[in-house]
């Protein structure tokens, strides 16, 4: 392959974004060397052609359908590779720009102040303020931007020996620049809190003295993000006292219409972590607290971002769902957003959940069903599917298929190299600890003990609640 940064960067392009690309270097204002054209030309074909192709452009083929007639260059080559990079990262930044008109409004702002176009300024001025009004809520963003068009305005006053409203001019400047600095802070500051919950570190987010004081300046009080996000701080630094998620909530939904989706969504995640930290400690009522948030999401329709699912929020809301009673919503839930996860994991990722749910829903003839179609080329999922179909036959008393699928299991974790020791060691404790279930009488209160002593010092990568469940049915067996 003659260049893998080249290369890399193009096959990220959709047949759209090549398309408008070969139309960007055909613009001679952005590319004049038709050398780099004819080296896209190749490279798109082979892109479009499949990997095979993209594999087989090796120097000496490049070098050969572009220059047919001259001795080999590699360091023409390597300029050209160079040159074609370049401009593909320039085409980027020129999408990205078409994609922020407020960016560009701004830009031409400041560009017409140079010549003192006062016709050309109001009318772009104006235009600011029809995408500000437009503008889908009140992001960080916004109120740079706000800081942006007011300091222009002030610098161009500056140069204008009297004014009307200069210091106003100033003063605006200055509140939407804090407003952003100040949000911006926070949002950084609950990062790093989040972060500390489930990692050791030396390292914090410093704050100046007074900062906290600062902010309960009335002047802030109707600044979305710096509210929410002072109240995030103060529910999880105080985190015994409920009733400040209870307000956060609250907070939450009066502001929720002056909020952007992507900072709405963001503020509901960082709502669920409390919940998962309640739930943590012991409090399953957070479930249906948890579950509540997610179902808001659903309704005010915020869970996906261009197009796409993260594949960690799939199956982290279906756990809380399933945690929840909420059998039949998660199995729709299923069914309507694996569509929205990545196209690689896709079928998998919905076939193991529905199998989930049949689980929880003891439709145990579905879950085998379900189970059987998994794709197993993927160790997550095969690792979860056989752990699931495992209990299944545990639950289903079919003890012949369990002892068969324990054994292949093992030799499974033995055979494979990707899965982590540590994680293999838990697996075969797991392996362990159900053979044990199998053996055990209701009679033997010292095996039991032992058992249930054993199952709770295991981590919850685990089926530990499952495996606490089945040792108390078996005391149960005996009314122990």
């Amino acid at each position: 392959m003659f260049s893998d940064k080249l290369l890399s960067l193009l096959q990220t392009f959709s047949k759209y974004d090549l398309n408008r690309f070969r139309k960007f270097l055909l613009s001679p204002y952005f590319n004049d060397q038709e050398d780099v054209t004819r080296l896209f030309e190749l490279v798109n074909e082979a892109i479009r052609s499949g990997d095979a192709a993209v594999a087989a452009l090796e120097k000496a083929v490049v070098w050969k359908a572009l220059f047919p007639k001259q001795p080999f260059d590699d360091a023409q080559l390597r300029r050209l590779a160079s040159d074609l990079t370049r401009l593909a990262q320039r085409f980027l930044i020129e999408e990205l720009r078409q994609l922020d008109p407020l960016t560009e409004a701004l830009d031409l702002q400041k560009a017409l102040e140079k010549y003192d176009l006062q016709k050309h300024l109001a009318g772009a001025e104006r235009q600011i303020e029809k995408l500000l009004d437009k503008s889908q809520g009140k992001s960080t963003d916004y109120y740079f931007v706000q800081f942006r068009q007011h300091w222009n305005i002030f610098n161009r006053a500056s140069k204008m020996v009297a004014t009307a409203g200069y210091t106003d001019k100033l003063v605006t400047a200055d509140f939407y620049l804090e407003c952003f600095y100040l949000a911006q802070k926070l949002k950084l500051y609950i990062a790093w809190l989040l972060y500390r919950g489930f990692r050791v570190t030396e390292r914090e987010v410093p704050v100046v003295p007074g900062f906290w004081d600062y902010l309960e300046d009335d002047r802030f009080r109707e600044v979305p993000l710096i509210r929410i996000y002072r109240t995030v701080i103060i529910s999880f630094t105080e985190s015994e006292n409920e009733a400040h998620f209870e307000n956060l909530l609250q907070i939450l939904d009066d502001f929720a219409d002056e909020l952007t989706q992507a900072d709405l969504r963001e503020c509901f995640y960082i709502a669920q972590n409390y919940c998962a930290l309640k739930i943590n400690q012991g409090k399953t009522a957070y479930y249906y607290r948890y579950f509540g948030l997610i179902k808001k999401m659903v309704d005010l329709d915020i869970l996906v971002e261009d197009g796409q699912l993260p594949e960690a929020v799939f199956k982290n809301f279906i756990t809380v769902s399933l945690g929840a009673g909420e059998y039949d919503w998660t199995e729709r839930f299923i069914q309507h957003y694996a569509g929205y996860l990545p196209a690689s994991i896709r079928e998998n990722a919905r076939l193991f959940n529905l199998a989930y749910v049949y689980f929880y829903k003891k439709n145990y003839e579905k879950v085998i069903e379900h189970l059987r179609d998994v794709e197993y080329s993927d160790v997550v999922y095969a690792l979860g599917a056989k752990s699931m179909l495992l209990r299944t036959y545990y639950e289903q008393g079919e003890y012949l298929a369990l002892d068969s699928l324990m054994d292949s299991f093992r030799i499974f974790l033995r055979r494979n190299k990707v899965i982590a020791k540590n994680l293999k060691r838990e697996y075969i404790n797991f392996l362990n600890l159900v053979k044990k279930l199998t053996t055990i009488t209701a009679s033997d209160k010292k095996a039991i003990a032992e058992l249930r002593q054993r199952v709770s010092a295991t981590s919850y990568s685990m089926p530990k609640n499952w495996l606490l469940k089945k040792i108390a049915e078996i005391e149960g067996e005996t009314g122990g």
